[in-house]
């Protein structure tokens, strides 16, 4: 995401008291992003309202018993911004349901490779989530139970919304669906992978949904 002399670098705030990885994630990031750091839970609202960072990346363990509300503020001071949590598997585990619920758009290990760090930050900033299989395949079925209880609220259009879709984007958005990723449905309909991103952002408008996990809770809604 190389930045052209009229186009401002995107700023990622870290807030974390983890010196080795704030050094780490500094080293791998910093040439294409402009890294904000806070090391202290108190100094969170002050830096996003001097840098406002594109993307807020929240170390569980600064916070302790008051991550849910520090979330809860930095999407309400921070309304552009998009919130990645960075897990320590050494400490007590996090909540994935709820912080997703609460707005959080990705999950990060501590361990993760740089190849793995930076794919996740762009996707994550190019508007897409960044989050383990096993949440995923929570959410399906907690909104498959929701739904068999009569109590699920989550507003897409329904049946009629597919009627806007081709037939190439109905192959894309059921692959999607199963799992696959851009490479793999590329291949598989003989496509480039910039035609299925084209694709993909037509479904996302008809659909109007925001990535590609609301359109696979979209497609599980229906079934």
């Amino acid at each position: 995401m190389p930045a052209s002399d009229s186009q401002e670098i995107p700023v990622i705030l870290v807030a974390s008291n983890n010196t080795a990885l704030i050094e780490r994630f500094t080293s791998i990031l910093d040439e294409v992003f402009s890294l904000e750091v806070t090391t202290s839970s108190s100094g969170l609202d002050t830096l996003i309202s001097q840098s406002n960072p594109q993307l807020i990346m929240i170390d569980p363990a600064l916070f302790n018993d008051t991550l849910m509300e520090t979330i809860t503020a930095a999407i309400n001071q921070a309304t552009e911004a998009r919130i990645i949590i960075l897990e320590d598997d050494e400490n007590k585990p996090v909540d994935q349901l709820a912080l997703f619920k609460t707005g959080v758009h990705g999950f990060l290990s501590h361990t993760i490779t740089s190849t793995l760090l930076l794919k996740a930050v762009h996707a994550v900033y190019d508007g897409e989530t960044w989050v383990p299989r096993q949440l995923i395949t929570r959410l399906i079925r907690e909104l498959a139970r929701d739904s068999n209880a009569g109590t699920h609220t989550l507003n897409f259009a329904g049946n009629s919304s597919i009627e806007h879709l081709t037939p190439r984007e109905m192959q894309v958005a059921e692959m999607v669906h199963r799992g696959g990723n851009n490479k793999l449905i590329a291949r598989e309909l003989d496509i480039s992978e910039r035609t299925v991103k084209a694709h993909l952002s037509a479904i996302f408008r008809k659909l109007d949904i925001e990535n590609r996990l609301h359109l696979a809770l979209f497609f599980s809604e229906l079934r």
